[in-house]
C-alpha cells in the first residue's frame, strides 16, 4: 500500500473516532466533562523519575477510591505496561488503520488503574494535521465518563505530543529533580507552554531529594525565577524524597505505593494522591482546536524538537 493510501485511510479511521462524517469538517471543541481531573505530567528533560511518579500517582489515587486512566503517550507504545509487567497488545496504529477500537487498546491494571497505550512514533505524530491530532484527542475523551482523572504521561521536552496532549489538561505536572539542567530545562518548558496558553496551572513535583527541606529550596528559587519574568499560575505540589526501595520496585514491575507501603517516597506519592483528592474537581471545559494545534508557533516549537 502506498503511503498516500496509508494516509487517506489513517485520515478516514480518524473521522470515525471523532464521529465527524466530512473529511473537510474540523472539531472546533474539545469537551472535558465536569468533575473529570485531567493532569499532564512532564519534564523539561528525562531521567527526572516522570514515569515512576505518574505509575505511583496513579496507584495513590486509586486508593482514595479514584478511577485512573494513564495516557501514556510517550513516543512507542506500552512503556508503563512493561514497567508494569503488561502487554499492551494493540498499537494505536491498528486503531488509526481502522483495525480496532480505540477502547480495546485500554490495558486494565487493576485496583482502579487502566493505562492507554497512546504513543507513537515522533514521525507518525508529527506527521498528523492539526484536524487528525484534534480527532485523535476528541475520540480520547469519549472514555472519560468511565474515569475520575486523566493521568497524561508526555514524553520529556517540547515534543509535539507534549504540546498537543496539555491541551486538554487543564494542570501541568512538571517533574523537577535538584540538578541544574532539570531546572534549566523546566523553566524553558514554563516558559514555552505559559507562552502558548496563560491559562495553564503548573505544579511543580520535586523528585529526588535528600529531604524535604531541599524540596521546598528548590522550589523557592524557581518559583522566584518563574514570578519574575513570567505571569504563571505556579504552586508547589510536593517534594518525593529519593528511595532505593523504588529500584527494587521496578525490578519487581510493581507500583512502589504498593508493593513497599512504608517507604519514605510512598509517603510523599500518598500526599500527593490526598492533595489533589481533596481539591474541588473543575466544571465542564470547552477547549477550542485552536489551542491544540493550529497555531504557528506551537508547530514551530514541534517542528524544533
Amino acid at each position: 500500500m502506498t503511503m498516500s493510501c496509508l494516509a487517506t485511510d489513517q485520515a478516514e479511521s480518524l473521522r470515525r473516532l471523532a464521529g465527524r462524517a466530512n473529511k473537510t469538517e474540523v472539531p472546533d471543541q474539545l469537551q472535558v466533562r465536569e468533575g473529570l481531573r485531567v493532569i499532564s505530567v512532564t519534564s523539561g528533560k528525562g531521567g527526572v523519575g516522570k514515569t515512576s511518579v505518574v505509575v505511583n500517582l496513579a496507584a495513590s489515587l486509586a486508593a482514595c477510591g479514584q478511577r485512573v486512566l494513564i495516557v501514556d503517550s510517550n513516543p512507542g507504545v506500552g512503556d508503563i505496561c512493561l514497567r508494569l509487567g503488561k502487554d499492551a497488545p494493540f498499537r494505536l496504529g491498528q486503531v488509526l488503520s481502522g483495525d480496532i477500537a480505540l477502547n480495546d487498546t485500554v490495558v486494565d491494571l487493576g485496583g482502579g488503574v487502566s493505562v492507554l497505550p497512546a504513543g507513537m512514533e515522533m514521525q507518525q505524530y508529527s506527521a498528523l494535521s492539526p484536524w487528525e491530532r484534534s480527532a485523535l484527542l476528541q475520540s480520547m475523551l469519549r472514555l472519560q465518563n468511565d474515569y475520575d482523572c486523566f493521568l497524561i504521561d508526555t514524553g520529556s521536552g517540547m515534543a509535539a505530543n507534549l504540546t498537543s496532549f496539555a491541551a486538554i489538561a487543564r494542570e501541568i505536572m512538571l517533574v523537577v529533580t535538584p540538578e541544574p539542567t532539570s531546572i534549566t530545562d523546566a523553566y524553558a518548558l514554563i516558559k514555552m507552554l505559559s507562552g502558548r496558553d496563560s491559562s495553564f496551572r503548573f505544579r511543580l513535583l520535586i523528585n529526588m531529594c535528600r529531604d524535604n527541606q531541599e524540596g521546598e529550596t528548590l522550589f523557592s528559587k524557581l518559583a522566584a525565577i518563574t514570578g519574575r519574568f513570567l505571569q504563571v499560575q505556579f504552586d508547589h505540589a510536593g517534594t518525593i524524597l529519593h528511595d532505593e526501595l523504588l529500584v527494587e520496585s521496578v525490578r519487581r514491575r510493581g507500583a512502589l505505593c504498593r508493593l513497599f507501603p512504608d517507604a519514605k517516597a510512598s509517603t510523599g506519592f500518598k500526599n500527593l494522591a490526598q492533595k489533589i483528592n481533596a481539591e474541588r474537581p473543575g466544571g465542564a471545559a470547552t477547549m477550542p482546536v485552536a489551542s491544540v494545534a493550529s497555531s504557528t508557533m506551537w508547530r514551530n516549537h514541534e517542528l524544533s524538537s
